[in-house]
Parts: C-alpha cells; sequence; structure tokens
C-alpha cells in the first residue's frame, strides 16, 4: 500500500475541481466584501484553529505581499481570541473558519460579537457559525474521505483571498485566485512525480526495503537517510522541522500539523529565517528538515545548509512553476500529504482516520 491508495490522496486529487467550484460559485463572497469595507471596519481579526487558524495566518501573510489598500489583517487563534481578556478594538470585524461550522471556540466566538460585523467561510450551511455570522462565504468540498483537511483548506484559503481582493480592489490577486485551481492541478500532478521517485518504496520501509531519501541542491551539505534511526527495520525521523517564507509560513505550519495527526512524528513549523537560526538548534542525526522555499532562494538555501548541518536530513518539496507566492498553502498541500502519507505507512498508522479522532471531536465540536 502506497500514499496512492488512501482516502487522503482520493481527496488530493479531488482538490483542483473543488477548489474551481469554490471559485467559480463566488458564494457570499460580495456579500462579506460589502460588509468589511464599510468605514467602520478598521480591523479583520481572522481566526480559526488547527488548519482553519493557518488560513487565517496565510491570509495575514498574503496581505502583506499585496499593495492594495484595505483595513489590516490580524491572525489569532480561536483559542485566543475566545478568552474574555482578549482586547478587542473599536473598528474591530471577525473573519472565523471553519470548514464544519461547528468548532466550538470558533462558534463561541461569533456569538459573542454582537455589535461588530461577523463574516464565516464554511463549508456547512446551517451550521451554528453560519446562523451566528452577519455574512457567510460557502465553499465547495467534494468529498472528505480522511480527517486530515485537504479541500477544506485549499477552498478556506482561496475563498479568503478572494474576499481580500475584493475588499481591497486588487486585480492583480483577483486574477492570481482565478488560476488557483489550474495551479492545483499542476501541483497534484508535480507531486506523483516527485512521490514516485524520492518517495518510492518508502511504504515498504517496515520491511527493512527503504530509508528516507535526501532531496534538493547537492551543492548543499545534506546526509543520507542511513543516519536516520530503526523503527521496526526502517529509517524513519523522530522529529521534523518544516520552513517556508512569505505565506509559505502558513503551508510550513500546515506540513507540520500533518506529520503529527498522520505520521505521529513531533514536529515544528516556521518561517525560513527562523529556521536557520532557531529552529536548527535542536536538530540532530535521526531528524528530518523540510524546506519549501525554491532552490535558488538565498535564505532558504542557507536554512537547509545549516540544518544539514545540525545533522538532519533535509528534504525540498516540489514547487509549481510560475505559480505566485501566495499560493504556497496550496501549491504545496498535494506533496506534503504524500510525504505524510507515506511516513505513516512506513510506520504503521492508519493514514485516513489517526487513533486520536475521537478524542478530537469530543473537545472540539460545539454542543448542537
Amino acid at each position: 500500500m502506497t500514499y496512492l491508495d488512501t482516502g487522503l490522496w482520493a481527496d488530493v486529487r479531488g482538490l483542483p475541481d473543488a477548489l474551481g467550484d469554490t471559485l467559480a460559485a463566488a458564494d457570499g463572497v460580495a456579500e462579506a466584501a460589502e460588509l468589511l469595507r464599510a468605514g467602520g471596519v478598521e480591523r479583520i481579526v481572522a481566526t480559526g484553529n488547527g488548519a482553519a487558524y493557518y488560513v487565517a495566518h496565510a491570509l495575514w501573510l498574503a496581505s502583506l505581499e499585496g499593495r492594495a489598500a484595505g483595513p489590516p489583517i490580524i491572525a489569532v487563534p480561536c483559542g485566543i481570541a475566545v478568552r474574555e481578556r482578549f482586547r478587542w478594538q473599536p473598528g474591530d470585524a471577525v473573519l472565523a473558519v471553519s470548514s464544519s461550522g461547528e468548532f466550538r471556540d470558533v462558534v463561541e466566538i461569533a456569538q459573542r460579537v454582537t455589535g461588530r460585523p461577523c463574516v464565516a467561510i464554511t463549508a456547512t450551511t446551517g451550521s451554528s457559525l453560519a446562523t451566528a455570522a452577519s455574512a457567510t462565504i460557502l465553499q465547495r468540498v467534494a468529498s472528505q474521505r480522511a480527517v486530515t483537511h485537504t479541500q477544506a483548506l485549499a477552498g478556506a484559503y482561496a475563498a479568503g483571498l478572494a474576499l481580500w481582493a475584493a475588499i481591497s480592489g486588487d486585480a492583480d490577486l483577483a486574477a492570481v485566485v482565478e488560476s488557483a485551481p489550474e495551479a492545483a492541478t499542476r501541483a497534484v500532478a508535480a507531486a506523483e512525480a516527485w512521490a514516485g521517485e524520492a518517495l518510492s518504496g518508502l511504504g515498504d520501509a517496515g520491511a527493512g526495503h527503504s530509508s528516507l531519501p535526501t532531496v534538493g541542491d547537492s551543492s548543499l551539505p545534506t546526509l543520507d537517510g542511513s543516519s536516520l534511526p530503526t523503527l521496526d527495520g526502517s529509517s524513519l525521523p523522530t522529529a521534523a522541522v518544516v520552513v517556508g517564507g512569505g505565506p509559505g509560513w502558513a503551508a510550513a505550519l500546515e506540513l507540520a500539523l500533518m506529520l503529527k495527526e498522520i505520521s505521529r512524528v513531533p514536529a515544528e513549523g516556521v518561517e525560513t529565517r527562523e529556521g536557520a537560526t532557531s529552529a536548527m538548534f535542536g536538530l540532530d542525526h535521526g531528524h528530518l528538515m523540510v524546506s519549501l522555499d525554491p532552490p535558488g532562494d538565498p535564505l532558504g538555501d542557507e536554512a537547509v545548509r545549516l540544518c544539514a548541518a545540525a545533522g538532519a536530513t533535509t528534504l525540498r518539496l516540489p514547487g509549481v512553476e510560475g505559480a505566485d507566492v501566495r499560493l504556497a498553502p496550496i501549491t504545496t498541500l498535494p506533496a506534503a500529504a504524500a510525504l505524510a502519507a507515506e511516513l505513516a505507512l512506513a510506520a504503521g498508522h492508519h493514514v485516513d482516520r489517526p487513533t486520536w479522532t475521537d478524542a478530537y471531536y469530543e473537545t472540539a465540536r460545539s454542543a448542537t
């Protein structure tokens, strides 16, 4: 069995079409943009949990890349924004992200912010979040065979980018958003080609057939997979660091989450410069460093070099040529899913329904 046989990968293959359906419908985008363009809105507090928070984080980072004006976005985890001591400011509006529309803290934030505009990005009409929000942007999720979000993450982010383009009047960003489904299609193809070579046989590593390869610029000092420790006869990482620059930082957070939730590998996602100046401190033989920055990026290359020198095996995920950097959370997702799934299979974990699933839903969902 390989990642190709998982429900997770079936979801990934359906991602471009789901993304296209979300953007073509643009369900609620104009209404939400009108609400957030109102003169009284001075700041947008974007919030969510886990992958949904990474969507909020990516939107903040993407807003820093453009020149068009709009109210500043800040990204705040819902566990902070839900607390009584969180200091809301006059002119704040809420952008709440939850695919299910039932994440407990996000719903509570939306229900509490009476008198403030609240826009929801969700895949579920009639959910508690959609009911509480002032306006709702509806994304399309064609399938979710795996617990891990793929279509939901990409769709929520694309919907958020479309909203920001409408709020700020950024025509360039609107064109980038329009290109997202085609970029996602190329990302899926690139991930399959890359995984077929870079991760070949890793799923059989439990029988001692393979070790994690080193992929990257051959001019950078790296260590081969033989340095990784043995787990049931295989060479698998015991910890990982993922680095990415700009909106790729949010993508690094998401891959680190995938490594934790699917592969059960303790992982940290950081901005590229942090990878070279702090995350590398804990790296050693048996650890993995994954770079989302393209070869030739000076800070990205430096982070790979220093993490390799610390003893980690380094791995670069494939990029999509010509894709705008603001699409990084979408274009890196297929290869990230393939990597996490192959590592999980090699260690004997269930990719689509990890052991923590029931405990997560018990604490995460609102009472409905």
